[in-house]
C-alpha cells in the first residue's frame, strides 16, 4: 500500500509525522505561521500630561518617570499588536516572561505563549525606539506533535502628540461651570476653604474615570466660587460631594453657545449650582414655636443645634428645618461676670460696663468669680459658655 507523501516537500508520513492538511509537521507550522507582527510599530505619547491609547482610548500612564512611561507605552503598544493576531486559530492566549515560556513544552489546542523583552533601545530624544524580542509558542491543531515556536524582532517608534483632553484644556475648554453660592449671604472664608479642599481631593478620583473632568479655571467672587471643568458628568459629581457635606440644593441651566461644526447639532454649556444653606456655626436660629438655638454643626444630613434654654443638644434633618421654619435671627454677644448665684437666678457684671443684671438661672454649671459669653436677643439672655482663656 502506498503511503502518503506531503504536498509541500513530498516528505512521506512515516518520516515527517502525521500529515495535517495534506502538509508534514514542518511545512504545517511553515505554512501557518502566527507571529505575523509589523517589523516596526508606530504610537504616541501626550507630551504635556504623559498619557497613551489603550485600545483605542486615552488612559493615563502608571508612572510619570520618563524612561519608565516610554517602556510602558511602547509595552502597550507591542501588547495590543499582539492581541491583533489572535483569531480563530489562537482562542487564548498569555504573556510570559522569556524563562517562562522557555520552559513550555506542551499547550492545549488554541492555546498561544508570548515572551518579549527589550534587546536595544534609543529613549534620550523622541521619537524613542525600541526594539524587542519577540517569541512565541502555539498550538492550533490536535496532530501537532511540536509547537509552533516563532522569533522576531520589531521595532517600536513612541512619539510625542498632544492628547484631545490636553489639546481642549490648552485651548480654555470647558464644558460647564459648578457655582457654589450660600443661600442669602456670601460664601463665608471658611466653607470657601472646606469647598476648595473638597474640589481638591475629589478631582483626582474623578479624573480617573473621565479624562475631561478637569478644572480649567477657578474664580473666586464676592457671593461665591466659581469652578470652570472640562465636562457635565465632572462638575455634577463635585457638586454632590459638595452637598453630602453641607447640604442644600443643586440646580442646572443651560445656555446654547453654537453649533458643532461635524453633527451640525446644538451645543450647550452647563451651568451646574449648588447653593448650600444659609445656616453656619455660631449662628443663632429660632423655630416657629420661638425657641432659639445655637449652631453648632452643619452638613449634608441635617443640622446640629444646642437649645439655649435648656442647653440640650438637638438635631434636625433638613425636611424637619424646613418644616419647623428654622430662621436666622439678630443677636449679640457680650462677656459678663458671675457675681453671685441664687436658687432661682444669677447676678452677672456687664465686663464692658460694669453693669450688673440679673437673669434667670440657666440649665447649666456656673462658677462666682469666671467670665461668660452671653448671647442677647432682644431683651433675653442665653448662656453660650465660659469664656476661653486667651
Amino acid at each position: 500500500m502506498t503511503g502518503r507523501f506531503c504536498y509541500r516537500c513530498g516528505i512521506s508520513e512515516e518520516e515527517g509525522g502525521p500529515l495535517i492538511e495534506g502538509l508534514c509537521q514542518v511545512c504545517f507550522r511553515k505554512e501557518n505561521p502566527l507571529l505575523l507582527l509589523e517589523e516596526e510599530i508606530n504610537t504616541e505619547l501626550c507630551q504635556n500630561c504623559g498619557s497613551y491609547r489603550k485600545h483605542g482610548t486615552w488612559v493615563d500612564p502608571e508612572t510619570y518617570e520618563l524612561e519608565d512611561l516610554i517602556f510602558e507605552v511602547a509595552d502597550n503598544a507591542l501588547i495590543e499588536a499582539i492581541e491583533g493576531l489572535l483569531g480563530e486559530k489562537v482562542r487564548h492566549y498569555e504573556i510570559l516572561s522569556m524563562d517562562e515560556l522557555e520552559r513550555i513544552t506542551e499547550l492545549s489546542v488554541g492555546e498561544a505563549v508570548v515572551a518579549f523583552e527589550p534587546v536595544e533601545w534609543h529613549i534620550e530624544y523622541f521619537p524613542a525606539i525600541v526594539t524587542y524580542g519577540v517569541r512565541l509558542k502555539a498550538r492550533i491543531h490536535e496532530l501537532q506533535r511540536e509547537l509552533h515556536d516563532e522569533k522576531k524582532h520589531v521595532t517600536v517608534y513612541v512619539r510625542q502628540t498632544i492628547c484631545p483632553r490636553c489639546s481642549r484644556f490648552l485651548g480654555g475648554y470647558f464644558e460647564a461651570i459648578l457655582q457654589v453660592r450660600a443661600e442669602g449671604r456670601p460664601l463665608g472664608e471658611a466653607e470657601r476653604r472646606e469647598v476648595e479642599d473638597i474640589v481638591s481631593q475629589k478631582i483626582d478620583e474623578i479624573m480617573r474615570k473621565d479624562r475631561m473632568g478637569f478644572i480649567q479655571d477657578t474664580i473666586e467672587k464676592d457671593e461665591g466660587l466659581d469652578f470652570y471643568m472640562g465636562s457635565k458628568g465632572s462638575a455634577r459629581k463635585l457638586a454632590q460631594a459638595i452637598r453630602d457635606r453641607f447640604g442644600g440644593t443643586i440646580n442646572e441651566a443651560y445656555e446654547l453657545v453654537g453649533i458643532d461644526r461635524q453633527t451640525s447639532k446644538e451645543v450647550y454649556r452647563t451651568s451646574v449650582s449648588v447653593r448650600i444653606p444659609k445656616f453656619q456655626r455660631g449662628d443663632v436660629v429660632t423655630d416657629r414655636h420661638g425657641k432659639v438655638y445655637l449652631v453648632e454643626h452643619v452638613d449634608g444630613r441635617g443640622i446640629e443645634l444646642r437649645n439655649l434654654e435648656t442647653q440640650e443638644r438637638e438635631r434636625m434633618d433638613w425636611k424637619t428645618a424646613k418644616r419647623d421654619d428654622l430662621r436666622e435671627i439678630e443677636y449679640e454677644t457680650e462677656e459678663a461676670m458671675v457675681t453671685s448665684i441664687r436658687r432661682d437666678e444669677v447676678q452677672f457684671m456687664d465686663m464692658r460696663t460694669y453693669e450688673t443684671f440679673e437673669m434667670r438661672k440657666p440649665n447649666v454649671e456656673l462658677e462666682e468669680g469666671e467670665v461668660y459669653v452671653l448671647i442677647r436677643t432682644g431683651s433675653d439672655r442665653y448662656v453660650e459658655g465660659k469664656k476661653e482663656v486667651e
